[in-house]
């Protein structure tokens, strides 16, 4: 098959899903083409361009960011164009602006089948006020278009409940890992990857992993952190990512007199070294897709700390050996999550986390299913 990848993050979760569909696609001798934006990139978003391209496939940079703007007209344009060119059997959408505009094609008259990933749902914050209005009822609308592919039980009700998407028009299918290459490292490499990041020996070391924004809220995780270290002072905090409350957060962590226990790094190409150096994950987000910074823990076989909303619950009740949770934004009850987290890790009870990692969320099963919608829309 011919199949359009469109994604507008170049970056993070969303691009990490689409660059391991790309990969899995053309492995099995698919063509693949994307539509891509650089305004949120990174050196693996050049790499899979090139790799596309070297595989034959076409590719576009729209130059669009998550937001609206006067430059979507010129990116929708520019979609169409790569559509006529590259003919493909069906176009995946991931995320809210390439969603958009994809099925924004369908008011251009292309009649191709279209899929579009959400990866979590602006809506699924809670917010109230005219953002989250216009939001919801642009995917209402546009829900009613091609094939949405929820991730989470909690994602498929949203759309489900709130958005009144018809359920002939939802699949769900969750995000892959790779457990290949996401694995557990030994003793002496955990180690020297502590050690290269100045996390002292003796330490018990916690992780975040996610763009500094309203939806990951790293400020209760900051706040959870500093209270849990007051009982806890071997405890020390390895964050990784960026975004727009990154100078917020900095401040916060001077504030409260944790900066000298926290390891801070905006962007690693490859994240593997960030979980095998981790006795375990914490993920304060106020609503999820999936997380693939939890299935690659889980492949890493990492104890997680999880806020109970949606795309997180799935693992909260998926009967994980190592697993704790809190109500989102509550700071106390993070704080009291990671203490028994921390009061857990000498006893070395048996985990199950690979296991399921392995069962659960093979990229054979995941992407497999989703080959099989695409190969469906051929007998319509």
């Amino acid at each position: 098959m011919q199949i359009l990848l469109v994604t507008e993050p170049g970056v993070d979760g969303v691009f990490r899903h689409v660059e391991a569909l790309a990969s899995f696609l053309m492995e099995r001798g698919h063509r693949v083409h994307l539509a891509y934006s650089d305004v949120r990139g990174s050196d693996r978003l050049t790499q899979l361009v090139a790799r596309v391209q070297a595989a034959g496939g076409r590719t576009v940079n729209l130059a669009v960011s998550n937001a609206p703007g006067p430059g979507d007209a010129a990116a929708l344009i520019k979609l169409r164009r790569l559509v006529r060119e590259a003919k493909p059997d069906v176009i995946h959408a991931h995320s809210s602006k390439a969603g958009a505009l994809a099925r924004a094609l369908v008011g251009l008259g292309v009649r191709i089948p279209i899929f579009y990933t959400p990866h979590a749902y602006y809506g699924l914050s809670g917010k109230g006020g005219m953002k989250a209005r216009v939001f919801n009822a642009v995917e209402r609308v546009l829900g009613r278009v091609g094939t949405t592919i929820t991730l989470s039980e909690g994602e498929r009700s949203f759309a489900r409940e709130v958005l009144r998407i018809p359920q002939k028009r939802l699949r769900l299918i969750p995000n892959p890992v790779d457990c290949a290459r996401f694995r557990p490292a030994d003793v002496a490499k955990r180690r020297d990857i502590r050690a290269a990041v100045g996390v002292p020996p003796e330490a018990v070391l916690l992780g975040s992993v996610g763009r500094l924004t309203f939806q990951k809220d790293p400020l209760t995780l900051y706040r959870a952190f500093a209270k849990a270290c007051e009982k806890r002072p071997e405890l020390w905090l390895y964050h990784l990512g960026d975004g727009e409350l990154s100078a917020e957060c900095a401040a916060l962590a001077e504030e409260l007199g944790i900066r000298a226990r926290i390891v801070r790094q905006t962007y690693l190409s490859e994240p593997l070294s960030f979980y095998q150096a981790l006795d375990g994950m914490i993920l304060t987000s106020r609503y999820e897709g999936l997380s693939f910074a939890v299935l690659e823990a889980l492949a890493c076989d990492v104890p997680v700390i999880l806020s109970r909303v949606p795309g997180n619950q799935d693992f909260v009740e998926m009967g994980l050996s190592h697993c704790w949770s809190a109500a989102k934004e509550d700071v106390g009850g993070f704080a009291e999550a990671i203490g028994k987290w921390a009061e857990d890790c000498g006893k070395a009870r048996p985990s199950n986390h690979r296991q399921v990692a392995e069962e659960r969320f093979s990229q054979e099963a995941c992407f497999g299913a989703l080959v099989k919608e695409y190969e469906s829309t051929r007998e319509l």
